[in-house]
């Protein structure tokens, strides 16, 4: 657990020092220990202290009010992560001070906003599931009647759909031996490979998932079409923050890549980040129109839409009945 250090600078250095070390923390929290993650409440405790130590003294701190605030977004983008360092709403609250914290204390009650940051992306999820089961239902009839694939295509489909929600219900392992089986059929499917190294590394099984990976990059033909098979899959399971990862590198590589800059929006869209949603939807529907691809050209302007509306949905900040959630 974090421990204030002793020093013999001003305040204000102090107070410096103390948010260097909690945007490390929280800038490596991917890669941080269960240790260093536990010390980010403690740290956001010091900084805020000092900020209203010296603000009360009457000492002018834009830059490290800002740094502060900077910080908190990350980490709130950052919540899912967290979590899974601390292990959970369950290792989160053993670490609660034994004194309940004050409700602008809100880093103590991260999980509680993610909570609710997860019930609005259910809801968005639905609506576009209603709609989309309108046009599925007429796509079927048309797919039966015209377009059926041969029976091994079928059950590839029914295996990894088997699969997705498997891992989408966090069984990982069953979710391995379904893309394993699907995969005997379809030992070349780019999209079946992702998910399988997503599942490995899920699993612990990080040599066998980089060997999945360098596997699914040489069949997808490209670096670009590999990181988007894999952003695609992280999309489906619900971590946006990888996606981020992916959907950069992969527009690092072909930056007229329209598919980058719509996951990139997606993701952005789950994380709450609307104006850079806003603009990466708007950025994919160009290059896909320059591209000649109607189809991400209409995704990128359908969602756009549904980000519009998603603004006049409660927000993850918004008060909760009870609780002490961020403000």
């Amino acid at each position: 657990m974090f421990q204030q250090r002793e020093f013999h600078a001003t305040p204000a250095a102090q107070l410096r020092e103390i948010l260097g070390r909690l945007e490390a923390h929280i800038g490596k929290l991917a890669h941080a220990s269960r240790e260093e993650a536990q010390e980010i409440p403690a740290l956001f405790d010091a900084a805020q202290a000092h900020l209203i130590e010296l603000e009360r003294a009457g000492v002018p701190l834009p830059a490290e009010t800002l740094r502060f605030e900077t910080v908190s977004a990350t980490f709130r983008r950052k919540a899912q992560v967290f979590l899974r360092k601390v292990g959970g709403a369950e290792g989160l609250a053993a670490l609660r001070p034994t004194q309940t914290p004050a409700p602008e204390q809100w880093w103590w009650f991260i999980d509680r906003w993610w909570a609710e940051q997860r019930k609005v992306q259910r809801r968005r999820q639905m609506k576009s599931l209603l709609i989309g089961a309108a046009i599925l239902a007429v796509l079927s009839v048309v797919y039966v009647l015209f377009l059926a694939p041969d029976k091994t295509v079928s059950q590839t489909i029914r295996l990894q759909q088997m699969a997705e929600q498997l891992a989408q219900a966090g069984d990982n392992a069953a979710a391995l031996d379904k893309v394993n089986e699907a995969l005997s059929l379809s030992p070349d499917n780019v999209h079946l490979l992702a998910l399988k190294g997503v599942l490995q590394t899920r699993l612990g099984a990080e040599t066998d998932a980089a060997t999945t990976f360098a596997a699914a990059e040489a069949v997808s033909g490209s670096r670009e079409q590999f990181l988007l098979a894999r952003a695609q899959v992280y999309l489906m399971l619900g971590e946006p923050e990888a996606v981020l990862v992916d959907a950069e590198a992969a527009i690092a590589a072909n930056p007229q890549s329209a598919r980058g800059y719509l996951y990139l929006a997606q993701a952005n869209t789950d994380l709450g980040n609307y104006a850079e949603a806003e603009r990466q939807y708007d950025e994919a529907g160009r290059l896909a129109d320059a591209a000649g691809d109607a189809e991400i050209a209409a995704i990128a302007r359908i969602q756009k839409a549904y980000l519009y509306q998603q603004l006049f949905l409660p927000t993850p900040d918004s008060p909760v009945e009870n609780e002490n959630p961020p403000q």
